[in-house]
């Protein structure tokens, strides 16, 4: 194995992107006779391994393709969709797209970003959760260098930096849960949210004022705050069943929470929907296989990384994009007076 401080070999370089040596050293000395695709293709894998040696380096300055996503945990179902996405795209539009991930703590993301801006993608997208736990001035510094750099930077979700971003209405999305979870005839709400998330406090918001139009008072409404994780939905679930009274309505802000917290209620032979309604937000492909299959609200990843793409490889990405979300309706709730999907 190579070790980090070492250099990649031409014949690396060939055998990543399929080609000869001779194929590849045409391809980065600047031959003729090598068609765009497979130009773009060589330069890509070049960039991503770090290969910057004689003629190469001064071409691959002026053919920057690698795009990067940074999240917080490259195997979540929301994080690959949302890659899936981007390397559709990239597909299309000539783009080296790799997933990463920047660890935990302020020095651990300055560390990736500093590893990665010596990578010199053409952009940086930003999944804004893996920088839910790091104030932004922290690494806004850094950020701003990716751009001095001439890399794009665009974020995926609510952020408070001045980067454009592709990002859901959360606020409006938890409106809509709270509206529906409000016209079930039950009295007594409690949310399940992580303090300091930006996505997930503007959910809050949401369902408060989503509850509110159906007639509760939002200072009824019990916040519940915990780890953002299936085992923090989990521990508020316990909290939950053993408070009086008990609540009849759990609004958590994703669908991780609200996952742990159905499965501890079960666990604790607490019925839902019958004694607790249980939603969640993002639709994760495991909310259809959980018993009872969770209500949610389907947020496009895939199509989201398909923009956040398309943004950063924009001359000017200067807008936001705003994606749609959809509610579906399944075995955790009553119907309501929505329908099912």
């Amino acid at each position: 194995m190579r070790r980090a401080h070492q250099k990649a070999t031409l014949r690396e370089v060939a055998k990543v992107a399929g080609v000869s040596p001779s194929t590849a050293s045409r391809v980065l000395n600047g031959g003729l006779n090598v068609s765009e695709r497979l130009s773009a293709r060589v330069f890509a894998v070049a960039e991503s391994l770090g290969y910057v040696s004689n003629q190469a380096a001064q071409a691959l300055r002026g053919r920057r393709t690698a795009v990067v996503l940074l999240a917080s945990d490259p195997r979540t179902a929301s994080a690959a969709a949302v890659a899936a996405g981007m390397q559709a795209t990239g597909r299309e539009r000539g783009a080296l797209v790799s997933i990463t991930s920047a660890g935990s703590g302020a020095a651990a993301h300055r560390r990736a970003l500093e590893v990665l801006r010596g990578m010199r993608p053409r952009a940086l997208v930003v999944a804004s959760a893996s920088f839910a736990d790091v104030p932004s001035e922290q690494i806004l510094p850094e950020l701003e260098r990716f751009r001095a750099d001439g890399c794009s930077v665009v974020f995926i979700g609510e952020h408070d930096t001045p980067f454009p971003a592709v990002r859901f209405d959360d606020v409006e999305v938890g409106r809509i849960v709270g509206r529906f979870m409000g016209g079930l005839g039950r009295r007594r709400a409690v949310v399940l949210t992580g303090p300091g998330h930006p996505a997930l406090d503007n959910r809050t918001r949401g369902f408060l004022q989503g509850l509110s139009e159906r007639g509760f008072d939002p200072d009824s409404v019990l916040i519940e705050p915990c780890e953002v994780t299936r085992d923090g939905g989990r521990d508020a679930a316990r909290r939950i069943a053993r408070s009086r009274p008990r609540p009849d309505l759990v609004l958590a802000g994703n669908d991780v929470l609200a996952i742990g917290a159905l499965n501890e209620l079960r666990r604790l032979g607490v019925d839902v929907p019958g004694d607790i309604a249980v939603s969640g937000v993002d639709d994760l492909p495991l909310a259809r296989d959980v018993t009872p299959p969770l209500t949610t609200v389907a947020l496009p990843f895939a199509e989201a990384g398909r923009a956040a793409l398309d943004l950063a490889l924009a001359p000017e990405p200067t807008h936001d994009v705003v994606l749609p979300s959809r509610l579906v309706v399944r075995a955790s709730t009553p119907a309501g007076d929505c329908k099912a999907d």
